[in-house]
């Protein structure tokens, strides 16, 4: 008889790699990837006042609408240092492979393309049908089939968000290009 702990590992298992132990641990494309973001977050802080206009606001630097972003991308800064020490000073047994088996090309390009149109169709068809197609196509591509997952769970999410980012926040979303067909 088997010890309980390998039922519950065979009936947790979600895909057919029973004996993928993981990422590498010594592969430095996570540092990379976060490198990369702190990269991102100390050119935004260089830029800040670039693009926040603080002319208008009578409160002094630390109420006006800098703070959080400051104090967001100086946390993303701080948090990157780490990898860029791994990334100067790499381990001896690292390799750029995530799991011995090479570079995950396919899953990579599908993403970068899902979010290039998904930021496109916010300008091209508005955020409402950015998000829902977005999360429905995600949703198919990662293996969800039944109407339930695939069609409602994306409704449900488009709303919310919606609601979040459009009503409770007054976020403003750009008039998508499609309207312009119509007129006014």
């Amino acid at each position: 008889m088997l010890p309980l702990g390998v039922h519950l590992k065979k009936a947790i298992v979600v895909s057919d790699q029973e004996d993928w132990k993981g990422p590498n641990s010594k592969s430095p494309i996570h540092d990379l990837f976060s490198a990369i973001l702190g990269g991102c977050a100390v050119f935004l802080l260089a830029t800040l006042k670039l693009q926040i206009d603080t002319t208008a606001v009578p409160y002094p630097f630390y109420k006006g609408p800098v703070i959080f972003p400051l104090i967001v991308l100086s946390l993303m800064f701080l948090s990157s240092l780490p990898a860029f020490y791994h990334l100067v000073r790499p381990a001896a047994e690292s390799s750029w492979y995530l799991d011995g088996k090479g570079w995950p090309r396919r899953p990579a390009i599908t993403l970068v393309l899902l979010i290039s149109f998904f930021i496109l169709g916010i300008i091209a068809i508005g955020v409402e049908l950015s998000v829902l197609l977005f999360l429905i196509i995600s949703y198919y591509l990662l293996g969800y089939r039944s109407i339930k997952v695939n069609l409602l769970l994306p409704l449900l999410y488009t709303g919310v968000i919606v609601l979040i980012f459009k009503y409770i926040l007054a976020i403003w979303f750009p008039r998508p290009w499609i309207f312009s067909f119509f007129g006014e």
